[in-house]
């Protein structure tokens, strides 16, 4: 039997595209690629594995992520999303499966003119070519507006059994799930963090100052973020929940209310008593009080000291 190794990114287009070329009878493994910007894979992934018989496995490449994030070659999309750097380093992985595996070629969920800058035409010939995968991917859904593929033209797939998709709807997609007994569809895998605006800025951030690391851009998915110089930040709970997370933050600095309920606060980065006080200050604005006694705790230490809150066009300033 042939097999093929499937991007798999927890949405409906990966889904169909894996199906559709099991149905062909190719052993078909679903690999999905952790970035640190996407989630992990969900109970409901593992759900449509076993439903469709495919075996599904994780891989993650957040450090070469972050590695091609400093040093682009194709640009950033809307935001700071760099779809195309990305395919193909996901590629590249999937070209050093493919010896491990015994897999033949590749199958991506990607519909022409469904993303503006990663899945114009010109441009997925060309993820290819940088990949060093000519003709080796892939694409179900829009295969017959596509020039075909070595396992079309070796037989190993049949194109008349595959489709001619594209644009942005997703009337086609559901229509076909319905067909193939998916009862309940998953959204459109659009879960990268880079494309959210606001997560970007935090992003920004650090790439500005030079702090893009593996644990930075995991505390980014949690509390308020406040730059308050060019080497420390400070990073606020915004729930009971995030609190807790910060506080298992063991060896850096944090700072809480003394006697009520209020934010924790981590430090990041190089600091002095000047970024802790700041810090107390924003302590105390998020209690929604004047003046309050506020708990410092260090691995060595741990002090209590009385701060006012900081002033609301000030806070303003370090916010990021």
């Amino acid at each position: 039997m042939h097999k093929a190794i499937a991007l798999y990114s927890g949405g409906l287009d990966s889904l169909l595209s894996t199906i559709i070329v099991k149905a062909q009878k190719i052993d078909v493994i679903a690999v999905k690629f952790l970035t640190g910007f996407v989630s992990s894979l969900k109970e409901k992934d593992y759900e449509y594995a076993k439903q469709f018989g495919f075996p599904l496995k994780e891989k993650d490449i957040s450090e070469k992520f972050l590695s091609i994030l400093k040093n682009l070659e194709h640009g950033y999309g809307k935001n700071l999303n760099p779809c195309i750097d990305c395919k193909v380093l996901m590629l590249k992985e999937v070209k050093e499966l493919m010896s491990e595996y015994g897999a033949s070629f590749v199958v991506t969920g990607e519909v022409l003119f469904q993303r503006p800058m990663s899945q114009k035409r010109d441009t997925l010939l060309h993820i290819e070519k940088k990949a060093f995968l000519n003709g080796l991917i892939l694409r179900p859904l829009s295969a017959k507006l596509l020039p075909p593929t070595k396992p079309e033209i070796e037989g190993i797939i049949n194109r008349t059994l595959l489709y001619e998709l594209w644009g942005r709807g997703r009337k086609s997609q559901i229509s076909l799930a319905k067909q193939l007994g998916i009862e309940e569809f998953p959204q459109p895998a659009g879960g990268c963090l880079l494309t959210d605006p606001l997560f970007c800025k935090k992003v920004q951030d650090l790439i500005n100052h030079n702090q893009l690391t593996i644990s930075n851009t995991e505390l980014l998915k949690i509390g308020r973020h406040f730059r308050l110089s060019e080497r420390c930040k400070v990073i606020v709970g915004r729930n009971e929940k995030e609190n807790e997370i910060l506080m298992k933050k063991e060896g850096e600095i944090l700072i809480y209310p003394l006697d009520y309920k209020g934010p924790v606060i981590l430090i990041v980065g190089e600091y002095s008593e000047k970024e802790i006080d700041k810090a107390c200050e924003i302590c105390v604005y998020y209690t929604r009080r004047k003046n309050s006694l506020i708990v410092i705790k260090s691995k060595k230490e741990e002090k209590i000291k009385k701060s006012n809150a900081i002033l609301e066009k000030e806070i303003v300033k370090y916010k990021i």
